[in-house]
Parts: structure tokens; sequence; C-alpha cells
């Protein structure tokens, strides 16, 4: 670790706010279990919201359920089938009504707060600065808990994306200063003065189910640039899956993974503006049930009972040739050494017949295909699991992979053609991986057949690469490494 990082580490460490003594139980979307269904992911975390009890001292354990639309009693109904005494709707629909006494009020009797899904942009237009958001500050003051799913789950973080545009990976992947990073308004979309009851953290929902990691990982560029603060937390949530934070330990609960993305002495960060992401050496833990992290030490806490310990199993041989993988070509996927099925192929991980390829690597390309690049994320990380020593790569249409005979272990990054819009593309790297596990639940990804189970991977690197030639860079191969 450089002298300036441990200085930049210990200042945060000293100035961030300290996690709340209440109950955090949030979610990344998905339809919950019915009420009765005893083996449904959401009867194992939902529960947890309650676990700080009766802290208004009335009795009584009630839970006010907020949102700015729809009426349906099913999520009251629920938590009061987990245990709730009492759980009752507030639907807010414009600020004058989270001003409202008669309208809001009741959130300051109750003993835990759960946000629905909906638009975190519109929630954060709603109650910024409103009677609402104190009654819900209150309520957390008295340790009473918090949460919610999907942009409920958003809304909770220090660093709240809740601009309210319609932002996906692509756009980030070809353009580092995306519009629709902004919000609205035309100022930043990443809000630190909303509810902000998790420190130091961005959280992103549906995570693997819409390819959201280079998403995320947009996000978390632009508010360390926007904050002067490289020490941000990145957590991507799947569906059907959620975290049970408790002080600072943060346990995974559901079918899928919950991901915790954050900078590196070795990161580079770039945000060209109309030009690709450059972002390199990003940690990553792709975690899933069974699974604890701690939020301040940002370490992995626990693991089941079946995780397999990994080491790294080598450099490969040296590459050889010249190749160019186009990320408009499926046909190019022969440059890898494996690729991945999914969708209604199910999972299986299939050696490719090129004589010519990338060694140990797993490849996709039209990674960010609208239909497919959940399925696509969700199964290059379950190859990896399969071999964790190996290079994942996922290219985008747009972007394009060259190397030369003269230098056939270092990939080189850019447009496909002058004509085409680049897409950066996106390495995700297993050489420090030691351990591993697969969710005991079928993948919310999976076509059907039962053949794809999300992997856990501990100590990923994560790589957004674009433009090389405009940074000096490539990626060697071989030793699994961004070099100038």
């Amino acid at each position: 670790m450089s002298k300036l990082w441990k200085i930049v580490l210990a200042l945060w460490l000293v100035a961030a706010p300290s996690y709340g003594a209440g109950p955090i139980m949030i979610a990344g979307g998905g339809s919950e279990g019915d009420i009765g269904d005893t083996t449904s992911w959401s009867y194992r975390l939902y529960p947890h919201l309650l676990d700080g009890g009766d802290v208004n001292g009335d009795g009584r354990i009630t839970v006010a359920v907020i949102a700015d639309s729809s009426q349906s009693s099913f999520i009251p109904q629920y938590f009061k089938w987990l245990g709730a005494d009492d759980a009752f709707n507030v639907i807010v629909v414009s600020r004058n009504q989270a001003n409202d006494p008669n309208v809001v009020d009741a959130v300051r009797g109750a003993d835990a707060i759960f946000i629905k899904g909906g638009d975190q942009g519109e929630y954060y237009d709603l109650w910024n600065g409103t009677r609402l958001e104190d009654n819900i500050r209150y309520v957390v003051g008295l340790n009473g808990g918090v949460g919610g799913t999907s942009a409920g789950a958003m809304s909770v973080s220090q660093y709240a994306f809740a601009g309210g545009q319609d932002y996906i990976s692509l756009d980030v992947l070809q353009n580092a200063q995306t519009q629709y990073l902004n919000d609205t308004d035309g100022g930043s979309g990443i809000h630190t003065d909303f509810l902000g009851f998790l420190p130091n953290t961005v959280v992103d929902s549906h995570f693997a189910d819409r390819g959201r990691l280079p998403r995320l990982l947009g996000i978390m560029a632009k508010a360390s640039e926007d904050n002067a603060n490289p020490n941000i937390l990145g957590i991507g949530i799947s569906d059907q899956t959620g975290l049970w934070i408790n002080g600072q330990s943060a346990a995974v609960i559901g079918v899928g993974s919950v991901s915790f993305l954050r900078q590196t002495p070795q990161t580079v960060v770039r945000r060209p503006n109309n030009a690709p992401l450059y972002m390199t050496n990003v940690q990553a833990d792709v975690l899933t049930e069974g699974w604890s992290f701690n939020l301040s030490s940002r370490t992995i806490t626990g693991q089941p009972a079946d995780t397999q310990a990994v080491s790294y199993a080598g450099n490969s041989a040296a590459n050889v040739n010249s190749l160019t993988i186009r990320g408009n070509n499926k046909n190019d996927e022969k440059f890898f050494a494996f690729k991945t099925t999914y969708g209604n192929q199910g999972y299986s991980l299939i050696p490719t017949t090129s004589s010519t390829y990338i060694f140990n690597s797993v490849g996709t390309v039209d990674s960010q295909n609208s239909d497919l690049r959940g399925a696509i994320q969700e199964t290059l990380l379950r190859g990896l699991y399969d071999y964790p020593s190996f290079t994942g790569v996922m290219v985008s249409v747009g972007g394009n992979i060259t190397r030369s005979s003269s230098n056939p272990n270092a990939l080189s990054f850019g447009a496909t053609n002058r004509f085409t819009k680049e897409a950066a593309s996106v390495i995700i790297d297993g050489k420090l991986t030691s351990a591993k596990s697969l969710s005991p639940y079928v993948s919310t990804s999976d076509s059907g057949n039962g053949s794809l189970r999300t992997a856990a991977l501990n100590n990923l690197r994560i790589h957004v690469l674009g433009q090389t030639s405009t940074w000096g860079t490539t990626y060697n191969s071989q030793t699994h490494a961004v070099q100038p």
C-alpha cells in the first residue's frame, strides 16, 4: 500500500460516519415469497428488519411500509405474518403529502421502516428535506430497523444514485460522463443529502439480473470524483437476494449474489467525456448465502461450510499469433479458450476450436445485449468458478480486442472500426482468488433447466478497458496485469 493511500484511508476512517445500532435489511428486488411459504428467500431475509424489536416502548412491533404509489396490502400483511404486531402503508405522491402530519406522522410511531421498490429518483424528489424524512430518521435514531427492496435499498446508502434517469451499463462503457449519471435537473445524480444510513457506500439493485457491473463501476467512479473520495464501497445486490446488516456485519441471504466493489492502491480511474470509462484494479468479492462481509474493514468474516480453497494455477504458456475479437461478431468467441452458454441453452462451459486463442480465458461478445446481459454476467462468473485462475472477458458491440504476433500476450482495446462508437470491454481477473462456493439455489438467470447456480468468488480484480492506445496500456493475458 502506498504512503498516499495510507494517508487517504486514515483520514477516511476518522471522518467516516459510524454504522447505526439498529438492523438494516436491504434486498435487490424480485418477487417475495407467498405468505405461508417458509422456503422462500424473503422468509429468510425479511424478518431481520424486525430484529430491533419494540424500540418505542409501546409493547408492540410496528412496520411502516413507504412508497410513492400502490395501495397493495401484501407487504404489510407479509410483515405481520413474519411477526410484526402491526404494519401499514404510507403512500406519498407529492412533497405536500411528505410534509403533511396527517399523512406521514404515523411513521414516527413505527419500530421499523420498509421502503418499497419503485423509483429512487422519485423518492429523493418527494421526500428529501421533508417531515417524512425527519420521521424516518427519528425511528432510525431509536435504533429501529430500516431497509427496503430495489429502489428502497438504493435509497439508504450515503451516496444514493437517485437522479431519476434510465442509466444502463452500456452508457458508461461508451461515455464515462454519460448524461444518464446526472439528475434530471442537470446536477449530479448521486446524492449525499438523502437518508444515508449506510455510510461510505453506494448500493445498486437488480445487479446480476440486469448486468449492472459496469453501471455500478461508473457510479462509483463519478461518486469518487464528485466527492474526492476513492474509498466508496459499491454494493451490487441481485434479485431475490439481500443483506442483513447488524452493526458492521453484512450477511448475504437469498438466491443470488451480493458484490462488494472497492478501489485498491493500484486503481486508475479516467472519466473522459464522450469516450469510454477507464478503470483498473477494482477489488470485487462476489458472495452468496452463507458468506458475510464487514462493511468497515472491508473483509470477509464468514463463509459457507462447502467453501473451497483456491490457489493460483500459474501463468499460461506464452500466447502466439495475432488476433482480433469484435464485440459484434459471435463467431469471434472462438478466440477465447472457453465460451459459456446461457439463456434458453442453460449453463455450460464449452472449449473453443480455434488454433489461435487467448490462453486461460473465458469470454463472451455482445455482452450488453439488452435481453441477455444479466445471464452473460452471471454465467461468466460461473465459468470463473470452474477455472478461477482464468481471465473472464466481456466485449460489447462497439468494442474490439487486438493483439499482435510480435507481442501476443498483450491485449489492446479500442473501437470495432472508425464508424462505430467504442464500448469499453470488461475484464474479470481470477488470479488472486483464494476461495469459492456455489449458491445452493438455482439462479434467477437460469433458463429453467436448473443448470445455473450463482458463483461466489473472493478477491477478483475488475478492469474496464477502452482506448488503451490513448492511455498507453495493455492487458497481459499471461500474467494478468494491466501494463503501461
